[in-house]
């Protein structure tokens, strides 16, 4: 059976690129589309800038799957240094995304990380494999998602 602390995923790579630089390129939530292979779009709520408690949508597609949407609160943002929301809300929701950026002597360390917070009866019923395929794709969305990152940022 999966477990709860199972559903995590974390990936670093090195950019060639100060840590200021590379936080706003993830902290524009507008950018998403250049970075994910799943997040084809995002936008702010209301007018609103990334700062905590802020709101933002995204849309994602999977192949197999109709596109959805999903509001996003955003829950640290420190400019250079992290940068992560959770979708559905910090108060109901289930996954959280994260970025931490970290100066080295090339650049910049970006790690990204998943985190599945709490397990809900619908993700549950979905069953081990579902989660495992879940999971794996996860892996794949961010070692993409970072590469595209290090391009963007280092051209």
């Amino acid at each position: 059976m999966v477990e709860l602390s199972d559903l995590q995923v974390s990936r670093t790579i090195v950019v060639e690129a100060p840590p200021a630089h590379v936080y706003e390129i993830i902290a524009d939530v507008t950018r998403i589309g250049e970075l994910s292979p799943v997040c084809k779009a995002a936008w702010w709520d209301e007018g609103s800038t990334p700062h905590e408690g802020a709101w933002f949508t995204g849309r994602n597609e999977v192949e197999g799957r109709d596109p959805w949407e999903r509001r996003c609160e955003v829950f640290i943002a420190e400019p250079g240094r992290a940068f992560g929301w959770v979708a559905g809300g910090r108060e109901e929701g289930v996954v959280e995304w994260s970025y931490r950026f970290r100066p080295v002597d090339r650049g910049t360390e970006v790690e990204e990380s998943w985190t599945i917070l709490r397990m809900v009866d619908r993700l549950s019923a979905l069953g081990d494999e579902f989660l495992n395929n879940l999971k794996s794709s996860t892996e794949s969305g961010i070692e993409a998602t970072l590469a595209n990152l290090k391009k963007i940022a280092e051209s």
